[in-house]
This record gives structure tokens, sequence and C-alpha cells, in this order.
């Protein structure tokens, strides 16, 4: 008997498929499952949009975390040389409850005997006599003052000598106590670690320009005064400006004891390096583009007189300044 025709339909629809069992899929299945997809990716993406909107959240964040943190660590720095300088004047007061100007005279003798000549023991005892007028007017002056007391341009050259060590200290007293001193200008002068361990550390809190031209510093301490200078210029968060001319910069190393300084130093809003680097030695260039991209402001930078004429050197520096 034949079967019907229906059945054998059927047969055929529920019949194994010969490739291997795949049921054909119509087009609507297959609009279904691309539309399922399709809507999975959009959750997700949103989802990764989130997820990217929290992560900017997060990193905007830290980024302000770290500005916080930044600028309480400068406070809490300003606070410390605050209370190294108040340690200091403390100190100074309890010595000086009735002070009169104690440093030694140095006879004219002293430098004959050492081998200078006799403009060199008359410039001296000039030298002394003009340390003596700005403490004076330091200590019992209430206008800003400029300190030109080791300014000695167009003089002599002032070498080291102990013998001077007292007169540096009274000043460096003074400049601790004081509230009106503003600048100082040190020029044409030798300057050993003992000098600058006194005058430096007084300048703290106090001095808002250091001018520093033609210093001389001994070869066997030169690391050790840059050492010195920096970690007052570092700390010193009154200070405004930095003048460094004349001074041939001796190594990479006393380069970066200094420029390191002055970035720290946020305080610092100029800053002139002027013939400190030449052609050989210290690169000059090195110097630039690092305290040109170390991303914190300064109103002016002069580089004058360093022999640095490559203008493609001077130009990439710009180019990475922030």
């Amino acid at each position: 008997m034949d079967d019907d025709p229906s059945d054998a339909k059927r047969r055929r629809d529920h019949a194994p498929d010969p490739r291997g069992g795949v049921i054909p899929r119509t087009l609507d299945d297959i609009h279904s499952v691309l539309e399922e997809h399709a809507s999975r990716i959009e959750t997700l993406s949103a989802a990764n949009k989130a997820l990217e909107g929290r992560n900017t959240a997060l990193e905007e964040r830290c980024k302000a975390l770290d500005r916080k943190s930044e600028s309480l660590e400068r406070a809490c720095d300003e606070l410390e040389v605050r209370c190294s300088s108040l340690e200091r004047s403390i100190q100074v007061l309890k010595k000086d409850v009735d002070w009169t100007y104690s440093a030694p005279n140095i006879p004219r003798n002293h430098w004959i005997e050492q081998g200078h000549d006799e403009d060199y023991a008359v410039n001296v005892k000039g030298c002394l006599r003009r340390i003596k007028t700005d403490v004076n007017y330091i200590r019992g002056g209430d206008e800003d003052y400029n300190c030109g007391c080791l300014d000695y341009e167009d003089r002599l050259a002032i070498m080291h000598d102990d013998a001077l060590l007292p007169h540096f200290k009274e000043l460096a007293n003074a400049i601790q106590l004081s509230n009106v001193i503003q600048q100082i200008d040190i020029d044409n002068i030798e300057m050993c670690p003992s000098a600058l361990s006194f005058l430096f550390p007084a300048m703290e809190g106090k001095v808002k320009l250091v001018w520093m031209e033609r210093v001389i510093f001994p070869a066997e301490h030169v690391t050790e005064c840059y050492e010195i200078i920096a970690a007052s210029i570092r700390r010193n968060h009154a200070l405004k400006e930095l003048t460094w001319s004349g001074i041939r910069i001796p190594s990479d190393k006393q380069a970066d004891l200094l420029i390191d300084s002055v970035i720290d130093n946020w305080s610092i809003k100029n800053v002139n390096l002027r013939g400190c680097f030449g052609q050989e030695g210290v690169n000059g260039f090195r110097v630039m583009a690092t305290i040109m991209t170390c991303g914190r402001p300064f109103q002016t930078l002069d580089f004058g007189g360093n022999g640095l004429s490559g203008i493609d050197d001077v130009a990439a520096a710009l180019a990475t300044n922030p």
C-alpha cells in the first residue's frame, strides 16, 4: 500500500541531513542570531565605555592626588625650612642679648705675611669695613635692603682666609635675624665650604635674589661648595631669582646639582646662567633642555654668553617644552 503523500513529506522534513546532521537555517534564523550578537556587542561596548569613563575619572583623581601630594610636600619643606631658620635665629639671639660687632680686626701685617702686597691689604681692609657697615644696617634697618658688601666688581679679587670667617659669621647672623634683606650680591671673591656653610643657610626664607658672579671655588672643595649652595637653593622658598654669571661649571655632576635644585624650588621664577658653559666640558644644550622640559613654569631663562650657537639644538629644546 502506498504511503500517504503528507506522511512522506513529514519523513523527509525530519530525516537526517546528508551533510552531517546540520539542520538548515532560514534567513529569519540568521537575522535573529545577528541581532542577538549585535545586542551583545552593544551591551559590551556600553560596559567598555562605562569602564573607560571610570578609568578616566580614576586617572584624574590620581593626578589631583599627585598634585595635592606635591603641594603638601612643598608646604612641608617650607615649614621645615622655617623651623630650621627659627632655630638658628633663637641660637643667634641667645648669644646676642647685648650685641656688638665682635669680629676681630685683621692687622695689615697678616696679609703681607701671607704673601699679598700692600694694595691687597688695603683692599681687604675696605672689604671688612663694608661688611661691618652692612651688618649694622641689616640688624638695625627697617627698609628693604640689597646687601652688596661681598660684591668686588672692578676691585682686586678677595681670596679665602680663615681670618675672614668671623666677619662672614657676623654677616650670616645679621641675615638670619633680618626681615628687610632682599638681595645679596657675591662677586669676584673666593668662597670655601666654611664660609658658604655660614652664609647660605642664613639666606633661606630671607633672600629673594641671589647674584653670584665670578665667584671662585677651590678645586679641592668644588663639589662640597656646589652641594652647600644647591641644598640652600632648594630650601630657600623666598628665592625668586638666581643669577650665576661668569662661573664656569666644572662638570656635569655640578651642573646637575645646581639645575636640579632650581627645578625643585618652584618659588624660583627667573634663572640667569650666563657664561657658565663653553664648547668643551659641560654640555650647555643638555642643561638648557633639562630646565626647559622639566614641566614647571619660569618667567625668564637667560643662557647668554655660553656659546650655544647650535640653533638646531636650541630649536629641539624649545620644541619639547610643554
